[in-house]
């Protein structure tokens, strides 16, 4: 289903005015002063509606946010995420029809979660998970912390659906509340006190729902993390653990199904402070309990240390090691790598060493502009990626040195995760921006990121350190910003003034985010609506935002800003659809004074704003969209 604007009747009048303190007066969608004939662009001709040019388009991919207000009625202070196809889902009422003028439709209802972390009797006092909850024979609510994180299918994504933040879309993870039940009839909580539960008022929609027991108990008992589609209503989530078992660790592999075990150690320093968990290979979250490894009697240096990490992530029928992978994390005062052990032919190794490494080395340098002289300030991130299984776009092979037991080191570019920040500063004795930082030796990426508004963010893609040699290069030169110029004309010729240009990251040029991703930028167009901008060299959506009240579209365009200056292609702003709605909540009451955005979400990639309005106490709010290509 396609969501159809048509051309409707609008009410009110364009008051023309000049951009406050600019000096510039903007172009006005306002007829009959302009033609509607005059617009020269594909698709249906516009018509004079209301006193403005409009045309009725399709659409697909869009979609609604409405941010509620903090005394609204209906779901106080949330976000909810309306796909336009849905729009008009909910059934029309005596107050709200979707054939009024403007359409009028009503927000999702809620779903209302309750439930609560309930350990059985058999794993209480289990061998295996060696606890005892101070409850025999009864089942225990343990308190948790519970969150709910929206996640979203892409029409061309292959992979499942992503963390809807992660695309874009402002949907923040959720939180539920604590509920202290004192029912006899509810499972007590640990050492018979009170029954501990949680609830979440959330939209309908899908989610990551992740349950993680409070400290001290997450030692011993694994996050529940699953997706969820929550349909409107009540709803009980009040599952017993049931810990996730394998039949491929041991050594060799033994009969029968076991909670995962793995025997880790490191010579000659040991693991004494380090902490070892399983995590999800996708998304990188952690699946398993958090165990702290070593004690006064067994550090994991000349004996092996084993570490139970039970799991609560798969179906009944699916394995405890369904696409996760071992990390093995040091204290983070200490300048040492984290471990990460993937599966080899679908299987993680039952015992995982720690390589040897050789001695961290400390690393000095300096960062200037391009001329090799000038000093810039800047933070400083070295970077060591253990990319993902289906690889990162733009990232570059990293790795840490390895002792090797026939002599000399090798790159191992497979198994680490190293992050290391310092910042360059101005050296008062000897005017040098200047850095010092130790590393263990290896191959890095290393992101400049100016402290100052005129240099780029600068990625090195091959920082070596080196014991016999030193860092290849300890100099970094970071270039002035790229300059972005180009013009924005409305359909009819006329040129777009005053309008906001706004250059939004997309990706970075090199290196792998979050540190490499470009910084955004603001301009105003001139009265020839010329603009110009200085960026990060990177991926970038530029947004042209006619002012409020001129009611024309905003208008996007991909740029990639390279080494050289870039001419962007003319920004043509089309006579738009009204797309005005009223908004109801699902009690038929008005919902006032929400911040309505509307974001269209490519197949694949990130989605982009394309228009925002605020409802007025009718619910009503007034939106004009570009036309979408024929």
């Amino acid at each position: 289903m396609r969501a159809r604007w048509a051309a409707v009747a609008l009410t009110g009048c364009v008051s023309l005015t000049t951009m406050p303190g600019s000096g510039v007066t903007p172009p006005f969608n306002a007829c009959p002063e302009h033609a509607c004939s005059a617009y020269i662009q594909p698709g249906a001709s516009p018509i004079c509606n209301g006193g403005a040019c409009i045309v009725a388009s399709t659409y697909s991919g869009l979609v609604l946010v409405v941010s509620l207000s903090e005394d609204s009625f209906f779901a106080p202070g949330q976000t909810i995420a309306i796909p336009y196809e849905s729009l008009f889902a909910p059934a029309a009422t005596t107050a709200c029809s979707s054939e009024s003028s403007p359409p009028c439709t009503h927000l999702p209802g809620y779903a209302i979660v309750q439930g609560a972390y309930t350990v059985t009797p058999q794993f209480q006092l289990s061998s295996s998970l060696d606890w005892n909850l101070g409850n025999p024979g009864q089942p225990t609510a343990l308190p948790a912390h519970v969150t709910y994180r929206p996640l979203w299918q892409q029409a061309g994504a292959g992979s499942g659906p992503v963390d809807a933040e992660s695309i874009g879309l402002p949907l923040a993870l959720i939180p539920a509340f604590v509920v202290v039940e004192t029912s006899p009839s509810s499972p007590p909580g640990p050492g018979q006190g009170p029954s501990i539960g949680f609830q979440a008022n959330l939209q309908q929609a899908l989610y990551e729902v992740t349950i993680q027991p409070d400290p001290p108990f997450d030692a011993a008992f694994p996050p529940e993390v699953r997706n969820v589609t929550l349909a409107m209503g009540t709803q009980n989530d009040e599952e017993a653990l049931v810990p996730d078992i394998t039949t491929v660790l041991g050594d060799p592999p033994m009969p029968g199904k076991q909670l995962p075990s793995f025997s880790v150690s490191r010579i000659p320093d040991g693991l004494a402070g380090w902490q070892a968990f399983l995590r999800d290979q996708t998304t990188r979250r952690r699946v398993s309990t958090l165990a702290t490894l070593g004690t006064r009697t067994n550090d994991c240096a000349s004996t092996p240390c084993k570490v139970l990490l039970p799991t609560n992530h798969s179906p009944p029928d699916g394995d405890a090691l369904t696409n996760t992978e071992l990390v093995l994390v040091p204290p983070s005062s200490a300048p040492i790598p984290t471990y990460v052990v993937r599966p080899i032919g679908g299987e993680l190794a039952y015992s995982e060493p720690y390589p040897t490494l050789p001695t961290p080395m400390t690393v000095t340098g300096s960062v200037t502009d391009a001329d090799g002289t000038t000093p810039v300030e800047a933070e400083l991130f070295f970077q060591v990626v253990l990319l993902p299984p289906t690889g990162t776009t733009g990232a570059t092979t990293t790795g840490i040195d390895v002792d090797q037991t026939s002599g000399g080191v090798a790159l191992n570019t497979s198994n680490f995760e190293y992050t290391a920040q310092t910042n360059a500063f101005v050296d008062p004795n000897t005017g040098n921006a200047t850095y010092s930082i130790t590393l263990p030796p290896g191959q890095y990426t290393v992101t400049a990121r100016p402290l100052d508004a005129t240099h780029e963010i600068t990625v090195v893609t091959a920082f070596q350190v080196d014991p016999t040699a030193g860092a290849t290069s300890p100099h970094i030169l970071v270039d002035a910003l790229r300059p972005v110029t180009g013009s924005a004309e409305v359909a009819d010729l006329r040129p777009m003034a005053g309008a906001l240009v706004d250059a939004f990251p997309t990706g970075c040029s090199a290196g792998a985010p979050p540190y490499c991703m470009p910084r955004d930028a603001q301009t105003t167009t001139a009265a020839d609506g010329s603009y110009a901008l200085a960026l990060d060299p990177g991926n970038y959506v530029l947004r042209v935002e006619p002012q409020d009240g001129t009611l024309f579209p905003w208008v996007t365009q991909a740029v990639l800003v390279g080494p050289t200056p870039v001419n962007v292609p003319l920004v043509v702003v089309p006579a738009p659809v009204h797309a005005g709605v009223e908004l109801y909540d699902p009690y038929d009451n008005p919902v006032v004074a929400a911040v309505v955005r509307v974001f269209q979400v490519p197949a694949t990639g990130p989605a982009v704003e394309v228009g925002r309005a605020l409802t007025d106490a009718t619910g009503t709010y007034d939106l004009y969209l570009a036309p979408s290509s024929p």
